[in-house]
């Protein structure tokens, strides 16, 4: 055998083997969709009945002693079939105009769900998931904080792959309109539907040695603010770095969601998106007239960066 056909069958060997490795890869990704979608429509056929009590507990009255338990939660009706399929299952996500409508998971770890799907099959698109150090699915006053939510950010624009139609910086602020007209995004536990008021976006680093100072914010490991991690940091953290100032008001006894996603400007980076819960009793309408760019928004020193 010469030389040039040798090397003809190689490459046809390493043709054949890239072109059914792609066609694997597009199976997936179509198995994938297929699964959200039947997902999607399973979660929005459920009864629209509220079957869930509140999560807040009763307050006291001359008749009702400390030690009186509260109403037990019961799994909303939406959630029922996805709690018997997996007991992973946190909740479910929504942000409007984007394809983030997804089921959400949380267990001990951090690692599983980064490439396994909601059935525990091998997936790199993973599954969104809930930080396992936070709780969501108790009542209001034993919840975390502020809930973590990772996805990842899939170039099928699957998981958390639209999150980035918030991502506004200094020399592109066009997704400005995309906040203006989606200011907020939902998310229901098992047992109760929350509305969320976005009131920071960011890009960030991620390592200490992309900062010429070593230091970062780790906004992820702000679950209950306390310590060096105190509600104060968060919000000036938070607020230094937001590409709007939304103008939605928020304090240490509100409660928080932080969606988390990889970025693209550099390896690592994340995109964040931080929403504050709709209080008791307050409308879920923003006044977005009083939003306005943060030109002086804090961003990656990408100089620096890029120069390493």
């Amino acid at each position: 055998m010469t030389s040039k056909k040798l090397v003809t069958i190689i490459a046809s060997v390493i043709l054949a083997v890239s072109l059914a490795i792609l066609a694997v890869y597009f199976i997936k990704r179509a198995q994938n969709r297929a699964e959200i979608e039947k997902q999607r429509e399973l979660h929005n056929s459920a009864p629209t009945v509220i079957t869930q009590t509140t999560t807040t507990a009763p307050p006291e009255t001359e008749t009702t002693v400390s030690e009186t338990e509260p109403p037990p939660l019961v799994v909303l009706a939406s959630m029922e079939s996805f709690v018997e399929e997996n007991p992973d299952t946190a909740g479910w996500i929504t942000v409007p105009n984007t394809n983030i409508d997804n089921v959400v998971v949380q267990t001990d770890n951090n690692d599983y769900y980064l490439d396994k799907d909601f059935y525990g099959n091998r997936n790199i698109a993973g599954q969104i998931y809930v930080d396992y150090r936070c709780i969501i699915n108790d009542y209001d006053d034993k919840q975390t904080d502020n809930v973590v939510v990772y996805g990842h950010n899939q170039a099928d624009m699957s998981m958390f792959g639209t999150l980035k139609k918030y991502k506004i910086k200094k020399e592109n602020t066009k997704n400005f309109d995309f906040y203006l007209q989606n200011p907020t995004f939902s998310f229901s536990s098992l047992y109760e539907e929350y509305t969320y008021k976005i009131i920071a976006l960011f890009v960030i680093e991620v390592e200490p040695y992309q900062t010429r100072d070593g230091v970062i914010f780790d906004y992820h490991n702000y679950v209950n603010f306390a310590g060096e991690r105190s509600f104060e940091k968060f919000k000036e953290n938070i607020m230094e770095r937001t590409a709007v100032n939304t103008g939605v008001d928020f304090n240490e006894d509100d409660k928080f969601m932080t969606l988390s996603t990889c970025s693209n400007e550099f390896e690592p980076s994340r995109f964040v998106v931080i929403g504050r819960r709709v209080r008791d009793g307050e409308s879920p309408e923003v006044d977005t007239s009083k939003a306005e760019l943060n030109m002086d928004m804090l961003e990656p020193d990408y100089s620096f960066i890029y120069g390493r």
